[in-house]
């Protein structure tokens, strides 16, 4: 009986191929380090989004479009973001909101002086964008709405914020200038499993989490983002 000799040929050629392919497969599997999805720090942050008020309307968020994929540290161009988690019926965010303003206002470039750095170099880091994500956590007398997030951004209306103790417009700090995010139905604030407000994320422009404050150990916002965003005040 006569064998196929080139029937046999392509045979090993083809499992020649499929072993070569299979041991590059997995060499990748072996050395490449993926980076995990979560809020610890070094990890890529979950997404973001929903639809966000800026001071004239409603439209669309989403924190991909704040993302520089390619981002290097030594890029010193590409924004930063810092994510702000509140609740307009929270006491200890209706008492930051002063510190908040004067922090966006800084490291977004709007002002060139800090209030809490006497004597501070204007900002010649990165901008650092603000987005406040306005939750309404399961707390008696923490209801919130879109009016409420509004008036507490704008310092403008007639709501009540602080648990209804306070009106929205009486609170510290002007005008904070940066979007927030309708986070009502806690879907971003699950995401990022937030277990309470304030809390503040410090997020590279690759996307990768740098800092939070939960685990800050006292660091302010600003003090992080001096430390990290390399401003040099």
């Amino acid at each position: 009986m006569l064998n196929d000799t080139e029937a046999d040929v392509r045979t090993d050629a083809a499992i020649k191929i499929a072993a070569m392919f299979f041991i590059a497969i997995m060499f990748l599997a072996v050395t490449t380090d993926p980076i995990a999805t979560g809020t610890q720090v070094n990890e890529r942050a979950p997404a973001l989004e929903g639809m966000m008020y800026n001071g004239s309307g409603w439209s669309s968020f989403n924190m991909q479009d704040y993302i520089t994929s390619n981002w290097t540290s030594e890029d010193r161009v590409s924004p930063w973001l810092l994510v702000d988690f509140m609740d307009t019926d929270c006491p200890y965010c209706y008492r930051a909101t002063g510190t908040v303003y004067d922090d966006s206002m800084y490291f977004m470039k709007y002002s060139n002086t800090h209030p809490a750095y006497p004597g501070i170099a204007p900002w010649d880091g990165p901008v650092v964008n603000f987005v406040g994500s306005a939750t309404e956590l399961d707390i008696p007398d923490h209801e919130t709405s879109r009016d409420e997030i509004k008036a507490f951004r704008d310092k403008s209306g007639s709501e009540m914020c602080n648990q209804g103790n306070s009106a929205c417009d009486a609170r510290d700090g002007g005008v904070h200038r940066f979007p927030y995010i309708d986070d009502i139905d806690q879907d971003n604030m699950k995401a990022w499993k937030v277990s309470g407000t304030p809390q503040y994320y410090l997020v590279q422009p690759d996307g990768i989490v740098a800092w939070r404050s939960i685990d800050s150990n006292g660091e302010t916002v600003a003090d992080a983002i001096l430390r990290l965003a390399g401003g040099q005040p």
